[in-house]
């Protein structure tokens, strides 16, 4: 009884992914309220409007802004232990340097699955884990040899479906 009644009044939550602000600044955010003793509805966004220059001037940058809408489904109860969730979003990029030495540009719009953990680490603070994978359309996709659109050579253009790892996280939780 004390524990449904303690659960009970966690219906708000806000979060941050500690691993997105290591990814060269990305802010983002998540907002999730409890619809049910086992499910939450969650919305968030990312943006990055950085772009650095390294010592021997490649050119590094992982620009994006993005958002989506989702659910997560919650065994034991919404906040804690293990879930699952998925996602619709929408993410417009231009990254280079990373992953490549190529310009790569465009937005992408899909669904997503991810898994994790909860760790409760106080009343109102919470540690989430875990992974996911999203898939969809890139549309408007372009690809360039080299790391400046005006100076490099475009191999690759148009629309193409995707398979990324996506959510890779370790998110501050605080539950109101």
């Amino acid at each position: 009884m004390c524990i449904s009644h303690v659960a009970g009044a966690q219906n708000w939550a806000v979060s941050t992914n500690a691993l997105s602000w290591m990814n060269l600044g990305t802010v983002n955010a998540e907002g999730s309220v409890s619809v049910h003793k086992h499910f939450t509805l969650n919305a968030g966004f990312t943006a990055n409007p950085w772009q650095m220059l390294t010592p021997t001037y490649v050119n590094l940058k992982n620009r994006q802004y993005g958002g989506y809408i989702g659910t997560r489904y919650w065994p034991w109860h919404v906040y804690s232990e293990w879930w699952v969730g998925a996602k619709v979003q929408y993410k417009n990029f231009e990254q280079v340097g990373l992953l490549s030495s190529n310009l790569m540009q465009g937005d992408a719009v899909g669904a997503g699955l991810s898994g994790g953990y909860t760790f409760l680490i106080a009343n109102h603070f919470n540690v989430d884990v875990g992974l996911g994978l999203w898939g969809g359309r890139l549309l408007k996709y372009r690809e360039f040899e080299g790391n400046m659109e005006l100076e490099s050579k475009l191999v690759d253009v148009g629309p193409r479906n995707f398979i990324f790892l996506d959510n890779v996280m370790v998110s501050l939780v605080y539950i109101f």
